[in-house]
């Protein structure tokens, strides 16, 4: 038997797709030549590129190699060597420096090559980013993906651009189920998504309790998933009381050990913070995560509007259910695959909805926001009542949604077109009268 390597040392581990599938096609005595075939395909590349065969069993080979350089020409030879037979490999690279014993490798590289090769689809080659640092050809960067019994996410790689199945890793992100069923909302979840496309960075879905904004925000970030490398987390903060644990919050969602900003650095990564308002006060600090962090996105859910720096506000869509307000911070440098800015949004206003009959919504008219009613207060997201001197420069505002005017309207008295319409105005009049003068007994009886 060959000695096998010591050190530093590249494994790959290979597997057939589909197997059984292709058994049942092929018969059993056609199975097992195109078996045997691969088998020699496998043995020649791997003594060619220097390798050693540790073990193989049923389909699969596990080979070590001294370089990675050379695991990577083995990978190579095997692909070609196989075309275009029916059997299709998947095959996996890592490298590491595990015991060596006398009945062969020991350590958690050799757990950790095998789950990298089972995350590939057949004739895919992935790579981890040890092995990838060792190499100097162009490779595909898969992003970020979470591994069986691996605890943390861990960068994959792929030999050349061709175009595959997504890796079958476990999904790489924490986003609860959510237990409704997610029914004539789509129109706010376009619009919390094109904002997000457009380049906003912190994205704040305000309402008051029950009005829907988490609901609203998991179906946002879960579609949302594919779209960043180091996956979409969900942070809830409904059992906070102390502003000063959101951080180690956010650090202990995403098993960061060595400071949250720097564990996140560069990494496409989106944060849904659920239930914010419990700590109002760590506003600033997010914010100082965020500014830190490039790549990263926030999606938070208040009853109270952030104040923070750069924010803006803008309004929901016309006809949405509940009452919620988006606010939006997109630095000057946003994501590079925005693809798309909104000329509205870059000049700090909020688009203007549009009523059906295609004329711009008085609802949302300045004159309206400037002098609320009481009821759209009383209906209004809750506000700290804190305002920084950013916000008064820049003067942002809420503007209330159509569900928000909806219960204004059922607040007031019923009037009708027609002949009564007079009589209820005066006896509204004479109500409002009689609660400052004192009296009592008014009924709509007396304006008769």
């Amino acid at each position: 038997m060959t000695e096998l390597p010591a050190g530093t040392v590249t494994f790959l581990f290979t597997d057939v797709e589909g197997s059984t599938k292709l058994l049942h096609e092929l018969g059993a005595e056609r199975y097992a030549q195109a078996l045997a075939e691969h088998r020699r395909i496998v043995r020649e590349a791997c003594a060619v590129c220097g390798g050693v065969e540790v073990d193989t069993q049923g389909d699969a080979f596990f080979l070590a190699f001294p370089t990675a350089q050379g695991a990577l020409r083995a990978a190579h030879r095997i692909g070609d060597g196989l075309q275009p037979g029916r059997i299709r490999l998947r095959m996996g690279l890592h490298t590491g420096t595990p015991l060596l014993t006398e009945e062969g490798y020991v350590g958690e590289d050799v757990h950790f090559a095998a789950r990298i090769a089972a995350s590939a689809h057949g004739g895919q080659v992935v790579l981890s980013q040890a092995t990838r640092d060792l190499l100097d050809d162009q490779l595909t960067d898969l992003g970020e993906h979470r591994l069986k019994d691996i605890e943390q996410a861990v960068a994959i790689f792929q030999l050349g651009d061709e175009t595959f199945p997504p890796l079958k890793t476990i999904s790489n992100t924490n986003l609860p189920r959510p237990a409704s069923s997610f029914v004539g909302r789509e129109r706010e979840l376009t619009e919390v998504l094109a904002r997000i496309e457009q380049g906003a960075r912190l994205l704040t879905l305000t309402g008051p309790g029950g009005s829907g904004k988490t609901r609203l925000a998991l179906e946002a970030a879960a579609t949302l998933v594919p779209e960043y490398r180091a996956g979409v987390f969900w942070v809830g903060l409904a059992a906070l009381r102390d502003p000063a644990l959101v951080t180690e919050q956010i650090a202990q969602t995403l098993g960061a050990k060595d400071g949250l900003a720097e564990h996140i650095g560069e990494r496409e990564l989106c944060l849904l913070l659920d239930n914010l308002e419990q700590v109002i006060e760590a506003a600033p600090d997010v914010s100082a995560i965020l500014a830190s962090c490039p790549n990263l996105t926030l999606l938070v859910t208040s009853r109270e509007l952030l104040r923070v720096q750069g924010s803006r506000s803008s309004a929901s869509a016309p006809g949405s259910s509940p009452p919620w307000t988006s606010r939006s911070s997109a630095p000057a440098s946003t994501r590079s695959r925005s693809r798309s800015s909104s000329p509205q949004l870059a000049r700090g206003r909020s688009p203007r909805p549009r009523s059906s009959s295609g004329s711009p919504s008085a609802s949302t008219s300045s004159r309206e926001d400037a002098t609320p009613t009481r009821a759209s207060r009383r209906c209004a997201p809750r506000s700290s009542g804190r305002t920084t001197s950013s916000q008064k420069r820049s003067g942002a505002s809420s503007v209330r949604s159509p569900s928000s005017r909806a219960a204004a309207r059922r607040r007031r008295p019923k009037t009708s077109q027609g002949p009564s319409s007079t009589r209820c105005s005066l006896w509204w009049r004479r109500a409002c009268s009689a609660s400052r003068t004192g009296a009592t007994g008014c009924s709509r009886r007396s304006a008769s």
